[in-house]
C-alpha cells in the first residue's frame, strides 16, 4: 500500500481532501454515544455472542449492556426487522455503531441497505468476507476493487460510509509482490478499512504497523488478541499483542470506534466481553 508522500500533485490534494470532508460528514452522523465518549467507543462485535442473539437476541442485548458496553457492531438480524433491532439497543441504551453486510446483499443493490441503516442510525458499514471463487486472480481483486470504490463513493455521498473488514487471505495472496489486500485499497480510494488484528497477525503483518499505513482510514478496528502458546483467540490484553503500541498508533490514525470480537472463546462468550472490555478501560478508551 502507497505511504503519503511529503507533497502531492493538486489533483491528489483535492481527493485527500475530500476524502476527510466526507469523514467530517459520517462524523456528525455519529451516534450519541461517541460525543458522550468524547469521539471514541468500544462495542462489542455480537458475533462473538451469535448463539446467545440467535437464541434471544433481546436478552443477548441487555446482558452485552449489562457488562458495561455502550456500543455494538450488528452481524445479522437475526430473523428481526431493523425496527425490532433498533428498539432492542435503544431499551439498552446501546449505538449501533458499525454492521456487517455481505457482498452478496450489497449486489442486490444498495438502496435497501441504507434506508435499513437509516433505521438502524447507523453510518459505518463493512463488507466481512470474500467468497474464495470471486478472489482467484489478480482481475477478480481489480473487479472488485472497482465495485468497491462505486459503492464507497454512492455511500459518501449519502453520508454513510464503507468499509472492508480483512482475514488472513488478503495477505497471504499476492500480485506482483504485493499483498491483495494493497491492490484492493489502492484502487479503490474511497474504501475505508475495518482492520481485524488478529487476522492482521495471523496474515504475517505486525497489527500496529499495519494500522498505521492507514491514516484518515481506518475509523472502526477489530481489538482481538492471540494466545501466546497456541496461537488462537485470547481476550484483549490477555494474548501477545503489543496494545500500547496499537492504541497509540490507533490515536494517530483516527481510530473512533474499538469493536471487540472473538471469534472463538474458552470460557462464556460474554465472561470474554467483559475480560477485553475491561482491558480496553484501563488503556483510557470508553
Amino acid at each position: 500500500m502507497k505511504t503519503l508522500p511529503q507533497a502531492c500533485s493538486r489533483r491528489e490534494f483535492l481527493r485527500r481532501s475530500a476524502t476527510v470532508a466526507g469523514g467530517a460528514l459520517a462524523m456528525r452522523l455519529l451516534p450519541a454515544a461517541f460525543a458522550a465518549a468524547k469521539s471514541t467507543q468500544i462495542g462489542a462485535q455480537l458475533y462473538t455472542v451469535r448463539d446467545a442473539c440467535k437464541a434471544d437476541f433481546a436478552a443477548a442485548l441487555k446482558k452485552v449492556a449489562s457488562l458495561g458496553y455502550r456500543g455494538v457492531q450488528i452481524s445479522g438480524y437475526h430473523g428481526k426487522t431493523v425496527a425490532e433491532v433498533r428498539k432492542f439497543c435503544d431499551d439498552n441504551k446501546l449505538a449501533i455503531l458499525a454492521t456487517h453486510i455481505s457482498l452478496d446483499e450489497f449486489e442486490k443493490g444498495v438502496d435497501p441497505i441504507l434506508s435499513e441503516h437509516d433505521v438502524l442510525k447507523c453510518r459505518y458499514i463493512a463488507i466481512p468476507f470474500l467468497p474464495p471463487q470471486r478472489r482467484k486472480t489478480k482481475e477478480d481483486w481489480l473487479k472488485l476493487a472497482a465495485l468497491f470504490e462505486k459503492w464507497a463513493q454512492e455511500l459518501k455521498k449519502r453520508g454513510f460510509t464503507l468499509m472492508y473488514h480483512n482475514h488472513a487471505f488478503e495477505f497471504e495472496t499476492q500480485f506482483d509482490g504485493k499483498p491483495a489486500l494493497d491492490l484492493l485499497f489502492d484502487n479503490a480510494p474511497t474504501l475505508q478499512a475495518e482492520p481485524d488484528l488478529y487476522w492482521v497477525a495471523k496474515g504475517g503483518a505486525d497489527p500496529a504497523k499495519h494500522l498505521a499505513r492507514f491514516k484518515n482510514r481506518a475509523p472502526m478496528i477489530h481489538c482481538k488478541d492471540m494466545d501466546k502458546s497456541d496461537g488462537s483467540f485470547a481476550e484483549v490484553g490477555h494474548g501477545s499483542f503489543d496494545w500500547d503500541a496499537i492504541l497509540k498508533v490507533g490515536k494517530e490514525v483516527g481510530v473512533i470506534g474499538y469493536l471487540v470480537e472473538q471469534d472463538k472463546c474458552k470460557r462464556d462468550p460474554f465472561d470474554s466481553l467483559k475480560m477485553s472490555l475491561e482491558f480496553l478501560k484501563s488503556k483510557g478508551l470508553k
